[in-house]
């Protein structure tokens, strides 16, 4: 019964059942969910250390877990959680953000390294190895704890990406630096070469990223030739990110880097590759496995760092307190250094949103871990790596515990609580469209028996209605407007190929041309990345008339001018889609004329192409409208069968049945 396998799966359901337990009952509650996870775990660790639990397997498995080794930790965890952060991250707002969170996450940590190492050098006479080893240990924000906290309490989409992006990046910094100085903190190594250095941070770094690319694009090659087999692709999902991350670990390359390119390659070049009804389930998975690592990983920091940690030295109680505020510091002058350049490039950065980030750089279990395998390592000093341990324990629990519960005071205290005013008014706008509608609704209770007691007075009161003020900025609502319809036509693209409306290219090329409007001031009309492809290929006769290669231009023209149907049709769809939330979002009856007629504009300019086609390719036409009227024919029957299967009319196994023959046919399309 004691055997430690069965001792660990006892831990992980009591601590899955303890996890849901504190999201039922703390969930209006002011302290993040990891943060209460973290208290709970020191809570159980404080009874077994001073022994107010009787021997037995309670006691036991507490005991197992806090001996846990941390590289299991690291293999164990990282990949859920670094791989579901950076697939769900929106991946054209970070490459717009990129230059900043390179910034912050190379010269910054820099900063902060240097900086530290210098302050506990002074503090307590290391010498300048172990003070640099101790530097990068605990100059990273760790992503655990940040991405946990964000998900939680942000409702800014830049600022969260900015701040999820750098604890990302700047862990898998920190574990380089981390890596290069071990040898030389214990004197394993003569002297630090600044070339060697540098060489080494560059090649552990993109090698990180050319692995997780190769595994994403192995995977994703082979995802992309089956069809709608959700629990193969979510395996070769979950595969791919435990192998990026082996295999760079392996190879002494970051593995943290590549689990980050890896999930920037599933939410890109995945995104059309992945079948469209796995798509959705994938993310859910990804995000159950995210709470799950979650609710694990922050119980274990809090056990590890009551069992490990002698918390019997008041010294360094008075040490830790001094290293926490010069850590806050530091971290400031990093900040406040980089601003120059924060400001200009990426988003750029206000003094509100870089108070955040100061504020908002937790240290978790990847510190944890590192000062844990110093600990264990038999060539370092058990003085110095227990007050490496301490420190770091103490660091970790101050900055989650502290600052993470005061994030959402601070959110508030500096206006980030709520929605920038032009997204507001936009939202407000929204909110009295539906207000309306409802108001349409309510009206059929007066017809109903089973509601006819009630008033309509009292049926409007049921109605939810944001009384928020309307903070109206002309130019602010204008841009927010825009970018709202932009967005809508966007996702207006992906609901398309999920149905099968649009092939996979004709998805991705119109959401590119999105991602081109929305940079900047965002533009809906007109759309240059657009303009080459609403135009018929031009070949000369006497090339068309070449007996060796006619055949394979007029199959190359075929697919070019498939494609441009495709956008085409896609493009006045989404454009349908747009003009229909204008009313609703636009804030004066000028602007709602404007957009229509960009609108229109922009459905012109494909409808025109569609009818070029017509009278210069009526044969090709016909073929194209064949094929894509099949493909809709098919989806349309599959949903039909779906439909009847989850109102009961048909059986599982008879749907499926039917749904496979369908799904061979629309393989051949």
């Amino acid at each position: 019964m004691h055997h430690e396998g069965v001792i660990v799966l006892f831990f992980v359901i009591g601590s899955l059942l303890l996890g849901a337990l504190v999201k039922s009952f703390f969930q209006n509650s002011k302290l993040p969910y990891t943060v209460i996870l973290l208290l709970l775990g020191i809570g159980i660790a404080f009874f077994e250390k001073y022994s107010w639990l009787e021997e037995g397997v309670l006691s036991h498995m507490i005991r197992v877990v806090a001996d846990i080794d941390p590289h299991l930790i690291l293999f164990l965890f990282l990949p859920i959680l670094i791989f579901e952060s950076a697939y769900s991250m929106e991946p054209h707002l970070f490459f717009r953000i990129a230059p900043q969170i390179i910034v912050l996450a190379v010269f910054g940590l820099i900063i902060s390294m240097v900086l530290t190492a210098f302050a506990v050098s002074w503090l307590f006479s290391w010498s300048i190895g172990l003070a640099l080893l101790f530097g990068a240990l605990i100059s990273a924000t760790d992503p655990v704890a940040v991405v946990a906290l964000l998900k939680e309490k942000s409702s800014r989409k830049r600022l969260e990406t900015l701040l999820e992006g750098e604890s990302l990046l700047n862990d898998g910094t920190a574990i380089v630096f981390f890596s290069l100085f071990y040898g030389f903190a214990l004197g394993q190594t003569a002297e630090l070469n600044s070339f060697e250095v540098v060489f080494d941070f560059f090649r552990i770094v993109f090698m990180g990223i050319f692995i997780g690319a190769l595994v994403g694009w192995l995977t994703l090659w082979i995802i992309g030739r089956l069809f709608n087999q959700a629990l193969v692709e979510i395996t070769l999902s979950v595969v791919a990110a435990y192998i990026a991350f082996i295999v760079s670990e392996g190879l002494h390359v970051s593995g943290v880097v590549s689990l980050v390119s890896l999930g920037l390659m599933y939410s890109t070049l995945g995104r059309t590759k992945i079948s469209p009804e796995v798509t959705h389930f994938l993310h859910q998975f990804w995000e159950m496995m995210a709470y799950m690592a979650n609710t694990l990983i922050f119980l274990i920091v809090g056990i590890v760092i009551v069992l490990h940690v002698n918390f019997d030295n008041p010294r360094m109680w008075a040490e830790l307190g001094a290293l926490y505020i010069l850590l806050l510091l530091i971290r400031t002058s990093s900040v406040v250094i980089l601003m120059p350049v924060l400001k200009r490039i990426g988003v750029g950065i206000t003094r509100q949103k870089a108070t955040v980030l100061i504020w908002g750089g937790l240290r978790g279990a990847v510190s944890l871990s590192m000062a844990l395998s110093l600990s264990q390592d038999s060539s370092v000093s058990a003085e110095f790596s227990e007050q490496v341990l301490f420190l770091t324990a103490g660091i970790v629990v101050l900055t989650i515990v502290f600052n993470g519960s005061s994030m959402e005071a601070l959110l508030k205290l500096l206006g980030l609580d709520k929605l920038p005013p032009a997204k507001a008014a936009s939202v407000e706008k929204a909110a009295d469209s539906v207000h309306k509608e409802m108001e349409k609704f309510i009206l059929k209770f007066k017809e109903n028996i089973f509601f006819s007691t009630l008033s309509q007075k009292e049926l409007v009161s049921y109605i939810n209605k944001d009384n928020a003020e309307d903070e109206q900025v002309n130019e602010d609502l204008n841009v927010a407007l825009m970018r709202r319809l932009l967005e809508i036509e966007r996702n207006s693209y992906w609901k398309q190929f999920e149905k099968g409306y649009i092939g996979r290219q004709a998805a991705k090329t119109l959401s590119t041309s999105v991602e081109i409007a929305l940079d900047n001031e965002p533009i809906i009309f007109p759309r240059p990345s657009l303009s080459k492809i609403f135009s018929l290929p031009k070949i000369p006769q006497w090339i068309r008339s070449l007996p060796l290669i006619s055949t394979q231009i007029k199959i190359w023209e075929f697919k070019q001018l498939s494609l441009a149907y495709d956008i085409s049709r896609g493009f006045v769809e989404a454009q349908d889609e747009m003009a229909k939330h204008i009313n609703a979002l636009a804030h004066s009856k000028v602007l709602e004329e404007e957009i229509q007629i960009m609108i229109n504009k922009n459905k012109e300019t494909a409808i025109k192409f569609t009818k070029s086609i017509e009278e210069n390719c009526a044969e090709v036409l016909n073929s194209l409208q064949k094929s894509s009227a099949q493909r809709l024919i098919l989806n349309h029957e599959r949903s039909l069968i779906w439909k009847m299967k989850h109102e009961g009319i048909l059986e599982a196994a008879e749907a499926q049945k039917l749904i496979d023959e369908i799904e061979e046919k629309m393989k051949k399309t």
